[in-house]
């Protein structure tokens, strides 16, 4: 019975070191990726909507809310979320990556990227449907909007 609870505390152990293990690995690939950052200035532009919306609060109200905010509480919520998709091995190459050249640049030129991505998405959307308009049009006769029905 000793031998049963003391093998049972040392699997629990063991799977705390491996989950306190792999939750500093999140915490380092977090900071290496500056989503830490990203979240403190998402929460910071929400308080200064805030304060464009209420002028009559006074600055220093505003400053507080700011100083209020930590992005440890962020990362706390992301944590069992990366954990989900990472393995520790998989964090050990992903923080390799990014502590690299290469890796540093992705990071730095991602929103912009992003943002090429969708404007280039949106027009080749537009001209899809266009397309796909006009050749509906073509095949069916069909004209969009629809005539107006006869009057009577």
């Amino acid at each position: 019975m000793t031998k049963n609870i003391f093998i049972l505390l040392l699997f629990w152990g063991s799977m705390a070191l491996a989950q306190t293990s792999q939750e500093n690995k999140i915490r380092e690939f977090i900071k290496v990726t500056g989503v830490d950052k990203l979240g403190q200035q998402g929460a910071n532009q929400m308080i200064d909507m805030f304060k464009e919306n209420y002028k009559n609060i006074p600055t220093e109200f505003w400053d507080e809310c700011k100083k209020e905010v930590s992005s440890d509480e962020l990362v706390s919520l992301y944590i069992p979320i990366y954990a989900k998709y990472y393995s520790e091995s998989d964090l050990d190459e992903l923080i390799k990556f990014y502590k690299t050249p290469v890796g540093q640049k992705m990071i730095s030129i991602m929103p912009a990227l992003m943002q090429d991505s969708m404007n280039a998405g949106r027009e080749w959307g537009q001209k899809l449907r266009k397309r796909v308009s006009e050749k509906i049009n073509e095949k069916y006769n069909y004209q969009s909007p629809p005539p107006p029905l006869p009057s009577k």
